[in-house]
């Protein structure tokens, strides 16, 4: 069946002899219409009543003669700067699936285009196989992030049970919790919220090495790490996903600043490299230090930072699992500091021409 295209609902502003089209992020695009035939066009094309080859006739209907090949080369154009949608968009949905993620759909619609409908975004959602490695503030966000996203399956790893403080900032867990081990208590919150949307197998586990991390992830399509235990889990990740083959997501709270970061086995650098980049750097600068005390640890991740934080972990995850965009932290690290009316870095790390995984 032919593809019909159809405006995006985005804004569209009339000036003498032009067009504007205000599409994603304030996206400005313009367009030169001495004759009002664009606007014509987009009229027709908000419609999305019409193949490519019907086009011409429509816009005759408005007074403009045109041939095909015109509107295939003028839908091509719009379809590249990301305005027009299939009118079919949410095609092969059934109505529980269109109700219930009506809001997620039309997310991927920002992203969609002629090639790829909305609906494939979600596909790719429901097919999801994500290796979550801990249920505490920041992996509990992720997981109802997950369910509300409708990801197929979820695989939630965490050793501890719910405590009483945990009840400030992780949002899965009730009173009655208390005592339980959260991946227990994660897991029948899923099947409360939204039954038959996500699949989540609890594994009470101490992640120790990177062979339980292979284990645990085989099949898996993104492992997010949410757990800082033990100190180098960040490279145990990083090595268990290159065999995997398979992307990662971190985050975290260090003092007051809020971070997270990913990487891309085969595409982007690893944390591997990171680690031997500081270690050239602490080499070429050969300053002798000593750690007069360490700091100890505070968890400082209020209600609030434990949720924003795990929604742009989510958001990193989803870029992998659905292709939407390019991930926008691959070997880069975004922070934020809570304590600095909230300043952002974007800082991305090379590869190290030594780092034996890349």
């Amino acid at each position: 069946m032919p593809v019909r295209p159809r405006l995006k609902p985005i804004a569209v502003v009339r000036r003498p002899a032009e067009v504007i089209l205000v599409g994603r992020a304030m996206q400005l695009t313009y367009l030169a219409d001495p004759d009002g035939s664009v606007a014509a066009l987009l009229q027709v094309l908000a419609q999305g009543a019409h193949p490519v080859a019907g086009l011409p006739a429509a816009m005759r209907e408005r007074g403009f003669t045109v041939t095909e090949a015109d509107m295939a080369a003028a839908v091509a154009a719009l379809d590249e700067v990301g305005v027009l949608l299939r009118a079919d968009t949410d095609a092969g949905l059934d109505p529980d699936t269109l109700r219930r993620h009506e809001s997620n759909l039309r997310f991927y619609d920002l992203f969609a285009g002629l090639q790829r409908p909305g609906a494939a975004f979600h596909r790719a959602m429901r097919d999801a196989d994500v290796l979550l490695l801990g249920a505490g503030g920041m992996g509990s966000g992720v997981l109802q992030s997950l369910v509300g996203l409708g990801a197929g399956r979820v695989r939630l790893v965490d050793f501890d049970v719910v405590e009483e403080k945990n009840l400030s900032r992780q949002f899965a867990y009730g009173r009655a919790d208390v005592g339980r081990a959260k991946a227990d208590a994660a897991r029948d919150w899923a099947a409360r919220y939204s039954p038959g949307t996500t699949a989540v197998e609890a594994v009470r586990e101490r992640v120790a090495d990177a062979d339980t991390i292979r284990r645990l992830g085989a099949g898996a399509s993104v492992v997010v790490c949410a757990i800082d235990s033990p100190n180098d889990v960040h490279l145990l990740v990083n090595e268990a996903c290159f065999e995997l083959g398979v992307p990662f997501v971190t985050g975290g709270l260090q003092y007051s600043t809020l971070f997270y970061w990913s990487v891309e086995p085969g595409v982007s650098p690893c944390r591997l490299c990171l680690e031997l980049n500081r270690a050239d750097e602490g080499a070429a600068q050969q300053v002798e230090q000593t750690v007069m005390m360490s700091a100890d640890f505070v968890n400082r991740a209020t209600g609030p930072v434990a949720q924003l934080l795990a929604g742009f972990v989510a958001l990193e995850a989803g870029r992998y699992l659905t292709r939407t965009d390019p991930p926008v932290a691959a070997a880069t690290y975004h922070t934020f500091d809570l304590a600095d009316a909230m300043r952002m870095t974007v800082e991305p790390w090379p590869h190290n021409p030594g780092c034996p995984l890349c």
